[in-house]
């Protein structure tokens, strides 16, 4: 599969690119150069004309990119994340790209009770700016995916760390299972509008993830043996 990834210089799409590139045919474009890649775009997510010249000839586009975390300027967050998603989902349409896997926020359903299991149908609840951004992006998701029939595959992102492989919270995603998920969000056949948890597998059921095995085929192998009881972590209390 051709595929182009936005935000590739990213510590996420280094990652990937390791974990993908010997099975796909990959393209990067970030303001900065791709490690890894010789074939990369060097370009703003602003820049339409340069992301549709991007997208051209690819099968599927994975939106990495972005500004992360909330101690951003508005401003960033609306340039980086608002405008970027639009364009890159403007540049698939304009290019005819079949599937486009956006990074979204398991973060949009944190704030619940720790005890409840978090499904993709739960309201979300954005907490800052990126969060808002996130929950635009999977909107905008759906009006493409409706109005153009674009495949359209959310993963929603817990903690991903560049620095630790594995997984110690199941609020975590280890390197393996995102090129895991990322990888069956582009090639599992039959997607229309999707919605999955990007997180391992964990004996604390803190997020659904049967719903990924069945709507994308995504069968996280590393788990964590954490549970609710020995937690400590005060972002998941009631």
């Amino acid at each position: 599969m051709h595929v182009l990834m936005t935000g590739s210089a990213g510590a996420l799409g280094q990652v990937l690119i390791a974990g993908l590139r010997g099975r796909h045919e990959l393209r990067g474009y970030d303001l900065l150069p791709t490690p890894g890649l010789a074939d990369a775009v060097a370009g703003a997510l602003g820049d339409l004309e340069k992301l549709t010249g991007a997208a051209a000839g690819v099968d599927g586009i994975v939106h990495l990119g972005a500004v992360v975390g909330g101690a951003h300027r508005w401003e960033d967050v609306l340039s980086a994340n608002i405008v970027g998603v639009r364009n890159a989902l403007e540049a698939a349409r304009r290019a005819n790209v079949r599937r486009f896997v956006f990074a979204s926020r398991a973060g949009l359903v944190e704030r619940y009770p720790r005890r409840l299991t978090r499904t993709v149908d739960l309201p979300t609840r954005p907490f800052d700016d990126y969060s808002v951004s996130k929950a635009f992006g999977e909107q905008l998701g759906y009006r493409y995916h409706a109005e153009f029939g674009i495949e359209f595959v959310a993963v929603r992102i817990g903690s991903f760390r560049p620095r630790q492989a594995d997984t110690r919270h199941p609020h975590d995603l280890s390197h393996g299972d995102a090129v895991r998920v990322f990888e069956a969000a582009l090639t599992h056949p039959g997607v229309g509008f999707e919605v999955v948890f990007g997180v391992s597998d964990a004996v604390w059921p803190l997020y659904d993830l049967d719903h990924g095995r069945r709507a994308i085929g995504y069968h996280p192998q590393d788990r964590c043996e954490l549970t609710e009881q020995a937690d400590t972590s005060p972002r998941f209390r009631d």
